[in-house]
């Protein structure tokens, strides 16, 4: 798609300046990438007699999923609980029970947790195991409420019962965190609620109003699959309804599925609407990043044009690199008819704060 470029010439103000300006009946829709500053993420796991080789393979490749959280600079917390109802009961596994970003090598200290074992029951009830776990952080974080106010002097006690009252730095389920729940297990859940149930728990354990802040993902047994995997259709519906993604326990390297997790419970949009339907020859999708973005974070770009970055006066901060992601591909965006929107795979997933611009005619209408 051709620019019209106009010539801007200003007496006295410095060189010649070459501004590029879209042509009649050219659209411009414009969004900005957004991720949620906080997540409390837990994990419950399989911890049956098959499941060793896939915690060591989540263990292994943990940089994937913590990578994007990294680079969104979000806040987490992450914790390991088991699919073994009975035994565990929720309790949270590993030391440091809750992983932050001030824990030390964190993929090592992931690693660690996640190898819960083989020695679990064989009547593996994850989403259970799960409710179980978030009831027993509920009652922590009252009771941490009930000590600070045990704790509250006699003077000025009114404003000291308020702020406890008010806290939110609990070790896991903060109050202004959102909720990923992600289930590993190569079997289908044997809760005894259905699925329904689970669904109004998590979405409603945030309180009225907040059933957005809570998502489940799962690694599970897919339909028909050849590695001896039960399909978890329970984890699948239940992710479905909350709007989680699901990947296959099958996976020999689980990078590519911890990536769309990661992305997935950042809440970093890989769908963008368009305003109007389109030409669908004439669309063109920007990124736009700050000038000082690493290139490790745009090695995914067709090509990157730092003109802009070049200019006199350029500020660090300023979006003024443009990245042009592939069309299609495994790290390429296309355009989805049906719901008139740009879907973006893979590694060409916008990052945090980009500018997302995509240009069009729109139909019937072009050059």
């Amino acid at each position: 798609m051709g620019c019209l470029v106009v010539l801007a010439l200003s007496a006295g103000c410095g060189p010649e300046r070459l501004v590029a300006t879209l042509p009649p009946d050219v659209r411009v829709d414009s969004y900005t990438q957004q991720a949620a500053s906080k997540i409390d993420v837990l994990w419950v796991v399989d911890n049956s007699g098959s499941m060793a080789p896939r915690q060591e393979s989540l263990g292994r490749n943990f940089s994937a999923f913590i990578d994007t959280f990294t680079r969104s600079a979000v806040d987490y917390r992450i914790a390991v609980t088991t699919t073994d109802i009975f035994k565990d009961q929720g309790a949270l596994k590993g030391n440091p029970r809750v992983i932050t970003p001030q824990t030390p090598n964190v993929a090592s200290a992931f690693a660690n947790n996640i190898r819960v074992g083989i020695q679990g029951s064989p009547f593996e009830a994850g989403l259970e195991g799960g409710r179980l776990a978030i009831e027993a952080q509920k009652a922590a974080n009252v009771q941490a409420i009930e000590q600070c106010k045990r704790g509250c002097p006699t003077q000025n006690r009114n404003a000291c019962l308020a702020q406890c009252d008010a806290k939110k730095d609990f070790a896991f389920m903060r109050p202004d965190a959102f909720l990923y729940l992600v289930f590993v297990t190569d079997e289908e859940d044997e809760s005894r609620e259905d699925v329904r149930f689970y669904y109004r728990y998590y979405e409603t354990v945030k309180g009225i109003g907040n059933d957005g802040m809570v998502t489940t993902a799962a690694i599970m047994g897919p339909e028909g699959n050849a590695c001896s995997a039960t399909p978890g259709l329970r984890y699948k519906e239940l992710s479905e309804l909350t709007g989680g993604e699901v990947g296959s326990i099958c996976d020999s390297n689980f990078s590519a599925t911890l990536k769309k997790l990661a992305t997935n419970a950042v809440g970093l949009r890989r769908k963008f609407a368009l305003q109007e339907k389109p030409n669908v020859t004439t669309i063109e999708v920007r990124v736009k990043y700050p000038c000082n973005t690493p290139d490790a974070n745009l090695s995914k770009c067709d090509s990157v044009d730092r003109a802009a970055c070049m200019e006199m006066g350029s500020s660090p901060s300023e979006y003024g690199l443009v990245c042009k992601p592939p069309f299609k591909g495994t790290d390429g965006w296309d355009y989805e008819m049906g719901q008139n929107l740009i879907f973006f795979s893979g590694d060409s997933v916008p990052g945090l704060n980009a500018q997302v611009e995509i240009q069009y005619y729109e139909e019937g209408k072009g050059p």
